[in-house]
């Protein structure tokens, strides 16, 4: 069963689209062009300030995936749940995977951690 990521983010400040596309040279010298996937691969970097058990959950998340090994399912917002503020996103639920398979966390005051984690779409 496919589980879920529904840990708060701080904000999802880097979003990108891509593309695979192969290009051949003919023997002419000029080129042929193939798309490999019917639509592109959205890529998102989000940013975390968690207290420590909400760091932790996060990790054992992670752990449980085995890093990149692993997709799972994550809701990109569109608005704050508590604030309502715009978080840029358009409410659709993607099929992602880690794009790493490190998870590196900022410890600070008062048992604070900060950390980015970057998901890509993907096909199951």
């Amino acid at each position: 069963m496919t589980e879920t990521f529904n840990y708060q983010y701080k904000t999802a400040y880097q979003t990108s689209s891509q593309w695979n596309t192969i290009i051949d040279e003919v023997y002419s010298g000029g080129e042929q062009r193939r798309n490999l996937w019917t639509n592109s691969r959205k890529k998102w970097v989000l940013e975390f300030s968690k207290n420590d058990a909400d760091a932790n959950a996060i990790m054992a998340f992670f752990n449980a995936r085995k890093g990149r090994y692993e997709a799972f399912y994550w809701t990109w917002q569109a608005t704050h749940p508590v604030t309502g503020k715009s978080m840029g996103g358009d409410g659709t639920q993607y099929t992602v995977r880690f794009d790493q398979d490190e998870l590196n966390l900022e410890h600070l005051a008062l048992g604070y951690k900060t950390f980015q984690i970057t998901l890509v779409e993907t096909v199951i």
